[in-house]
């Protein structure tokens, strides 16, 4: 399962323009512009040995916008804030805790300095070991979501909004009112991870890992980020998620057995945590495909 377009593109154009943004995440009409060539026909000289080439020459404004417009309409880009995005289709769900509003969404590049600090945080606790894992990965890499041939990587942020201004509050709109998402400004208290690969045998499974700042937890945040991550896992078709955990993360496996996550099976002494080995607890759900 992938949300790569796989075998979907028109022509060759669409393809580099969707590759170009997957590759980076989030890219303005300009830099598009800049970075996208096609072919221009064969050039006026050759080289050694006559051997026919042809030249690279970037598309025309009117090429690159219908292919733009194309790409948002089949759902595999998105505009927002004048970049384009990959598109995940998500809506954006709210929710009240003790300490505001947390808007739950699809991640944007502009997250990817919260999500990596978050996880890295969560780590700290020595009880989940794949988030620093994955913390390092993102942080090494070009675009935070990654959607091609190869895997699809999807991270969803649960993001803590600022308090309002007194002047403000009239206009605030309603969830059902927003025309963008929301939660722009405000600080990622939690992710949520799907990782999966492309390979035909695996392709219906995927590795999820979710986490929640500790100083937001046991307001609902966890539960709610998990429900929204399963229904889209659901609606894109994945059969299985799993995740790994070192048998002394008392509190994810109570919380995900609570979620009804069933245990898998364990690596004996998979970790060494403060110089004792710790089993490691493999854990599945099947979301609800139908």
């Amino acid at each position: 399962m992938s949300v790569y377009p796989t075998d979907s593109f028109e022509n060759e154009l669409q393809r580099r323009i969707y590759e170009y943004v997957e590759r980076n995440g989030a890219v303005t009409p300009a830099e598009l512009a800049r970075a996208i060539t096609v072919d221009g026909g064969r050039a006026d000289s050759k080289p050694a040995r006559s051997r026919a080439y042809t030249e690279s020459v970037p598309p025309t404004q009117e090429e690159l916008q219908s292919c733009l417009e194309t790409l948002q309409a089949e759902g595999y880009l998105t505009d927002v804030d004048g970049k384009f995005r990959i598109a995940l289709s998500a809506t954006t769900a709210d929710l009240e805790c003790d300490d505001g509003v947390v808007v739950i969404r699809p991640a944007r590049e502009e997250d990817r300095a919260g999500v990596v600090e978050t996880m890295r945080t969560v780590a700290e606790e020595e009880t989940y070991v794949v988030a620093e894992n994955v913390a390092t990965e993102i942080d090494r890499e070009s675009a935070l979501v990654r959607a091609n041939e190869a895997r699809s990587r999807i991270v969803f942020v649960a993001i803590l909004e600022p308090e309002p201004e007194p002047d403000e509050e009239a206009d605030t709109e309603s969830a059902d009112e927003r025309t963008e998402p929301s939660g722009t400004d405000g600080d990622v208290v939690g992710w949520l991870h799907i990782d999966a690969p492309a390979h035909p045998a695996l392709r219906h499974t995927a590795e999820l890992t979710v986490g929640i700042d500790p100083q937001y937890r046991r307001q609902g945040i966890g539960s709610s980020l998990l429900e929204y991550g399963l229904e889209w896992a659901s609606d894109a078709g994945y059969q299985k998620l799993y995740q790994n955990v070192p048998a002394t993360n008392d509190d994810a496996l109570t919380f995900l057995d609570a979620h009804g996550w069933q245990r898998d099976g364990e690596h004996e002494g998979q970790y060494c945590l403060d110089g004792e080995l710790v089993d490691e607890i493999m854990l599945a759900t099947w979301p609800d495909t139908e």
